[in-house]
């Protein structure tokens, strides 16, 4: 399996190799696309099994335009029930918005239960010494209804969601027709890169094995990038980037489980693992 500090290790083992196992993606060519400031742990993870990874950031993660609506709820936090976290960079421009106000972002959150919608952002928010009460086995939005109608009614509660401005209204609206009274505030928005680097599309055009993505907007901006064509099969983390990704033609061939770059490069690296064993 993969760890991001340990690297591949085949547990099933090889011969002659003292139970060390030889890397899928050795000689594989995959694309990463999350935006520049974000890919460094899968690039780096990808090359340390031997990927050649070539680098398409297809999204510019920004905060929003205007950040009044942010900054007023990072500053009455208190007032809510429980804030819900959609991705880390929620969490992370929450916390660049409560330090531009001069707001303490733990001190904050810890005034209200946090609810998050899969690992990797719950990670985020531990990392900051809070204490998530609920994560949705299914990391999807719809989960985390179901998941917090389970834990309590949510019959007049208020609740709080930081989040992408292009965000599916799936959350918002479930929690509302379960009685609550929610307010979700644009915390960072995704946009399209513009100008690519020719370089990289020139290696993409002349064929790769795996494209990889962690958003939804990711796929639909890469498609555009490279003019609507499927280049090949796609690795992707949560259902609804697989969903999107699936929507433009591309074939799933690889799925996180669970939701993390972890997750994305163990199973990128079993299914090349599978296809040489084919």
């Amino acid at each position: 399996m993969y760890d991001l500090h340990q690297g591949w290790e085949n547990r099933e083992g090889a011969a002659g190799d003292g139970g060390r196992g030889v890397s899928p993606l050795i000689g594989r060519t995959l694309v990463v696309t999350r935006a520049a400031a974000q890919a460094a742990g899968l690039v780096d993870a990808l090359e340390a099994l031997g990927a050649k990874v070539v680098r398409l950031p297809a999204i510019k993660i920004e905060p929003p335009m205007d950040q009044r609506a942010l900054h007023h709820a990072v500053q009455n936090t208190a007032e809510y029930d429980w804030v819900i976290f959609t991705s880390a960079n929620g969490v992370d421009f929450f916390r660049t918005a409560a330090e531009a106000v001069g707001v303490d972002v733990k001190g904050a959150l810890a005034s209200t239960r946090l609810s998050c919608v899969g690992p990797a952002t719950a990670n985020t928010l531990e990392a900051l010494g809070l204490t998530v009460e609920v994560v949705p086995e299914t990391h999807r939005a719809e989960a985390v209804v179901d998941a917090l109608a389970a834990h309590q009614s949510l019959l007049g509660k208020r609740i709080l969601i930081p989040t992408v401005a292009e965000a599916r209204p799936v959350l918002r609206d479930g929690l509302q027709e379960l009685g609550a009274e929610v307010d979700a505030v644009t915390a960072y928005r995704t946009v399209s890169v513009e100008n690519p680097d020719p370089g990289a599309l020139d290696q993409i055009g002349r064929g790769v094995d795996l494209v990889t993505f962690t958003s939804p907007s990711a796929v639909r901006s890469f498609h555009r990038l490279v003019d609507g064509e499927v280049v090949a099969d796609a690795g992707v983390i949560g259902p609804v980037t697989a969903d999107a990704a699936r929507d433009l033609g591309y074939r799933v061939a690889a799925e996180a489980d669970p939701f993390t770059i972890s997750g994305l490069v163990e199973a990128i690296s079993s299914h090349f693992k599978g296809a040489r064993h084919a």
